[in-house]
């Protein structure tokens, strides 16, 4: 790695006119450029002739440097437009390959510690691996990883944004996965590998020694962690206006032999075929993912294809994505997916019995299905291919790349456009609740985050009061009633989120209104608006109907309405949604406890329905 202390004081006196200076500099340089420019070429003889034909350049330019810190991108970026632009031919290229690769293989390194390590075949495998890509993915995987260049700079030497220098990376090392995958390393082997080639292709025994290539260099994250993969069965259509068609119904080290992993007792493969899936046009592949297991929050990543276009929808916890066009057009959306036809959105971690309700209420009878359950990181894959009802499920091994299933994939000249909002660019909200019920005054403020990782920072919360004598209060991994005797009962956390908004899930707010009905056995109802982007949800209590009128795009409840046992209205609640907390709203401020009687534990409730049958 070239630090810049190690060069700084140089290029300044150089750039001042100290003639000295530029020879000194070129031979503090030379090896590290000498290595940087092998990773991208592979090749000895066309590495000599770069390393020559930048070092030339770089003196014939030198003056127009103008900073003396950022000289090393600078001079990385003359050395990979000399490799895009090397007269040489790709057959050429692949010769020399090949050539060194053998070379390789015979004779033994000048790292005497490490060429007792690692054996010729592992060498040549990894060697190979790196081959396959692109000259400019192996130059952003040399600058991250060996220079550990910050994106801002490798945005600047590969001549992208800094937004699709992430994206090269990120299909950099997806691609070099999938090679050392084929050559027979295990899924989990990519750092391993990276660091192998790091010290094979260092300048010297003393740069190799410093190579470390960590998880967090990679970028990898939370979602980086052992996933158990189970099977389901899913049905997908997409509309043009984004929104996607999914039910699902379940149905049933280096060396790759070496892997294991602690899997569920699951089914690992199932391949299942619905009458419901009527597109046999259509190439489907969906990707699910439970970072906390099978009850916690939810990220999909869905690309549909047909012989006229493509698609691909990616809810991660980032953002929203939709992708247009083989990836030239990315849309950021307020909104997640929905169905176009209404239906609620089944996922393959429901219960048997939820997903028994939900089809009961959108023509949808399961014949079987089986919910798969983890304490955290799951996993499930389903494929569908053209010409057929069937959807493939399938158990895949995890492995430190498998976050990539929900980051960005798009091509790096795709034109993305922002269509967020401000509540949803800022990624969490306020939002307050004023209206009656039966004449009874009803007030409410909260906190949600639109992601699930902005949740653990900024988690959501609810307070409630009716007629300023019954109060809800869910914040703190603590919910709490106090009703009109000022009894005290106690539920568990985020109870009173129910049946409102809940983004952070990872579903369509029309879906989590829906499903939180049917947990509750509540029928409902869904009727689109005239408006197109509008929905209507009606939930049919015995005591009478809650009428949720949502706003498709904006993903929000814009209200909620009360109808009595004969059909008339008896109230309604207006949804405001801030980017800043109400000031001095009472309900910012907790409940004190201490001076009610003892709390009673209860199971979670309905509120709203609660609120109808007359129990608050």
């Amino acid at each position: 790695m070239v630090v810049p202390h190690e060069y700084k004081e140089l290029v300044e006196q150089a750039l001042h006119g100290n003639k000295d200076a530029l020879p000194k500099l070129v031979e503090i340089i030379h090896e590290s450029l000498r290595s940087y420019v092998f990773r991208i070429t592979l090749s000895e003889d066309l590495t000599d002739d770069i390393v020559q034909e930048t070092i030339l350049e770089m003196y014939k330019i030198f003056g127009q440097l103008r900073r003396s810190d950022h000289f090393w991108p600078w001079l990385c970026k003359i050395a990979l437009n000399k490799v895009r632009s090397h007269s040489k031919t790709r057959t050429r290229r692949r010769h020399l390959l090949q050539k060194h690769a053998e070379e390789l293989s015979r004779k033994p390194l000048n790292l005497e510690g490490l060429a007792n390590v690692i054996n010729n075949e592992i060498k040549q495998a990894i060697f190979y691996a790196m081959s396959k890509l692109t000259d400019r993915q192996k130059a952003v995987l040399s600058l991250r990883c060996y220079d550990d260049m910050p994106y801002s700079q490798i945005a600047d030497v590969i001549g992208v944004s800094e937004l699709n220098s992430r994206l090269l990376f990120y299909r950099a090392k997806k691609r070099l996965q999938k090679q050392l995958f084929k050559s027979g390393f295990g899924k989990k082997s990519l750092l391993a590998a990276l660091i192998i080639f790091g010290k094979i292709t260092a300048p010297n025994e003393a740069a190799a020694a410093q190579i470390c290539v960590t998880s967090s260099t990679l970028g990898i994250g939370a979602l980086a962690t052992a996933v158990a993969v189970a099977t389901t069965k899913t049905a997908l259509t997409l509309s043009a206006g984004g929104a996607i068609t999914l039910g699902l119904i379940a149905g049933s080290s280096l060396v790759r032999s070496n892997d294991t992993l602690q899997q569920p007792l699951q089914p690992t493969h199932a391949v299942v075929r619905d009458s419901s899936i009527t597109s046999e046009d259509t190439d489907i592949e969906g990707y699910y993912y439970y970072p906390k297991g099978s009850k916690g929050p939810v990220m999909m990543r869905l690309s549909i294809s047909t012989a006229k276009t493509s698609y691909q929808v990616l809810q991660n916890d980032k953002g929203n994505y939709f992708l247009e066009n083989m990836g030239q057009k990315v849309t950021v959306n307020n909104h997640h997916c929905w169905n176009p036809d209404m239906s609620v959105m089944l996922l393959p971690t429901d219960s048997p019995e939820l997903a028994m309700f939900l089809g009961s209420f959108q023509n949808q009878q399961p014949k079987s299905r089986m919910n798969f359950s983890a304490e955290r990181d799951l996993l499930i894959a389903a494929t569908k291919r053209k010409g057929t009802n069937n959807i493939t499920f399938s158990l895949q091994d995890y492995d430190a790349l498998m976050e990539e299933r929900f980051q960005y994939n798009w091509p790096a000249e795709s034109n993305v456009v922002d269509k967020r909002d401000s509540i949803h660019q800022q990624g969490w909200c306020y939002f307050t609740m004023e209206g009656t019920f039966k004449n009874r005054k009803i007030s409410g403020l909260g906190q949600i985050p639109f992601k699930y990782p902005v949740s653990q920072t900024r988690p959501a919360w609810f307070a409630l009061k009716i007629d300023d004598t019954v109060v809800l209060f869910d914040r703190d991994e603590r919910a709490i009633l106090k009703n009109s005797s000022g009894s005290i009962s106690s539920y568990p956390p985020q109870t009173f989120l129910t049946g409102l908004n809940k983004p952070w899930i990872g579903l369509h707010c029309i879906d989590t209104v829906r499903r939180d009905a049917a947990v509750s056995k509540i029928g409902f109802g869904t009727e689109m608006l005239s408006d197109e982007a509008l929905c209507k949800i009606s939930l049919r209590h015995p005591k009478g109907t809650i009428e949720y009128t949502i706003d498709l795009y904006k993903d929000l409840i814009e209200e909620i309405s009360f109808l009595d046992e004969s059909g008339s209205a008896c109230g309604n609640i207006i949804f405001e949604y801030t980017e800043v907390a109400p000031p001095n709203h009472e309900l910012l401020r907790k409940p004190v406890l201490n001076k009610y009687p003892t709390s009673i534990k209860r199971e979670r409730i309905h509120w709203l329905a609660e609120l109808v049958a007359g129990n608050l």
